[in-house]
């Protein structure tokens, strides 16, 4: 059905889209458990079998969730990646002793002796040289413990993706960007070069950018300015007027026209949205050029403006 890509060198390789699963820790409104039962065995039987969770999502609840739900599923059926260092909207702890933990708790919330893929969760908001001379060392010992097969980190600022990988000792697997790569902002591609020079993965996140380019309502935490919300809501609602077409399905498109990038997350809460996502795969080459380009000529104003600093 669709070409799979292989992530940097590992031996993994995805689908075109994949399933974030912070929807399971209800951060985008409550889900039921037999929902996510259902939604992780119907994703596996259409090929996207990778799913991204971290303990800072609903406060552990995700990982909980996800557990559940990947319960009695053959383990070499599913792909899973993990999360460290971040714990809350303001709680981050990147020490060893912490990691090293952390690491086991996440494990026995899966009920899983192994992740596939390990993170460092949104490593801005550390200090850097701690990043450098202390948590990814530690990710290294946990990898060569056989508790993650491949490592690396999550980050917005696109310099820092870079910088990071430029200093550190311990050799980087994969990368997940998010909110950089999607029809607002594209700035993921300034580093695209430099990440395939390094045969390190690229893990595309939030095409949606968290939820701005969807006919759903926000969620309150969602960092962008008010009158950037207003503006591209008001636009979703016309665009659906004039063409009959939802801005989230031009958005999901959008990203699988990249093919430097290995998978693109996706955030799933109902079973209706996973099939609208496999219709999107399916259907990308009938995506109409010109609204697409009514699109970007309303969100030009708005191009690669970061959400937060």
């Amino acid at each position: 059905m669709f070409k799979r890509k292989q992530l940097g060198k590992t031996d993994i390789y995805l689908a075109p889209f994949s399933i974030g699963c912070s929807t399971f820790g209800n951060m985008y409104g409550d889900m039921d458990e037999t929902i996510m039962k259902e939604l992780v065995e119907n994703s596996i039987d259409y090929g996207l079998n990778y799913f991204d969770t971290s303990p800072y999502y609903g406060n552990q609840l995700s990982e909980i969730n996800l557990g559940k739900a990947l319960s009695g599923i053959n383990r070499e059926d599913f792909i899973i990646s993990t999360k460290l260092g971040r714990y809350g909207d303001d709680l981050f702890d990147f020490s060893e002793k912490t990691l090293m933990a952390s690491i086991d708790d996440s494990l026995k919330r899966l009920n899983l002796e192994y992740v596939d893929v390990l993170l460092l969760h949104d490593i801005e908001y550390a200090d850097f040289n701690q990043i450098i001379t202390e948590a990814l060392p530690a990710l290294q010992k946990i990898k060569d413990s056989g508790k993650a097969r491949y490592i690396g980190f999550s980050c917005y600022p696109i310099e820092l993706i870079q910088k990071t990988i430029e200093h550190s000792e311990i050799e980087i697997d994969v990368v997940l960007s998010y909110a950089h790569y999607c029809l607002i902002n594209h700035k993921l591609d300034n580093i695209i070069p430099f990440l395939k020079e390094k045969e390190i993965g690229i893990i595309n996140a939030s095409a949606l950018c968290m939820g701005l380019l969807s006919t759903n309502p926000l969620p309150e935490w969602h960092p962008a300015p008010y009158e950037m919300i207003d503006y591209l809501q008001e636009k979703a609602v016309l665009l659906n007027l004039k063409y009959d077409v939802k801005i989230e399905d031009y958005a999901l498109a959008y990203v699988l026209f990249n093919d430097d990038i290995d998978t693109t997350l996706v955030g799933i809460k109902t079973l209706s949205e996973l099939e609208n996502l496999i219709y999107v795969l399916k259907n990308t080459d009938t995506f109409s050029h010109d609204i697409y380009e009514y699109i970007i000529n309303y969100m030009e104003r708005y191009v690669n403006i970061e959400l937060a600093e």
